[in-house]
């Protein structure tokens, strides 16, 4: 089993999904961040906690979108927390 967040975002004016997985036994197990329905970008988790591998997919997909607008669907920016 796994855990998976997912925002539903505007990204350069295009409605996108950003997504963070992480297994829920082994929460180190199986961590991926997509940008929409691009192929899973698997990452080696650094942390322990849910929470702390959570804000190091975040930092990921911010890092790869640092070059892109990314809004909430209401048009204000999106705060990454």
């Amino acid at each position: 089993m796994s855990i998976r967040w997912i925002r539903n975002l505007i990204i350069d004016n295009e409605k996108t999904t950003i997504e963070v997985q992480f297994g829920e036994s082994r929460i180190g197990d199986k961590c991926y961040t997509r940008i929409g329905n691009e192929v899973e970008q698997w990452f080696e988790n650094v942390f322990e906690t849910r929470e702390d591998i959570l804000r190091q997919g975040l930092d990921i997909l911010k890092k790869r979108l640092a070059s892109r607008t990314v809004t909430f669907p209401d048009g204000n920016p999106y705060d990454w927390r």
